[in-house]
């Protein structure tokens, strides 16, 4: 899976700009970018989640891994991103 896929994502329609976030971030990943929160260093992010707990608007999301057995399936694993 790509590294790619696991960092938060910023609904910018929703963010206020509070700076809650960006002030929570323990790395410092976060910045304001034209009144809106910004993941400007990604290779930062430590997927902590403070950002998105923390966020008010429910702006910030970070997608996680759902694993399941299927009985259907011969019992292998199914993963699904949400």
């Amino acid at each position: 899976m790509s590294q790619s896929i696991w960092l938060p994502r910023i609904d910018t329609g929703a963010c206020d700009g509070c700076g809650k976030c960006v002030a929570a971030c323990p790395t410092h990943a976060l910045e304001q970018i034209h009144g809106k929160a910004a993941l400007v260093h990604p290779e930062m992010c430590v997927y902590c989640a403070v950002c998105e707990s923390i966020c008010p608007n429910d702006a910030i999301e970070l997608p996680y891994l759902i694993c399941k057995k299927d009985s259907t399936n011969e019992g292998k694993d199914n993963a699904q991103i949400v």
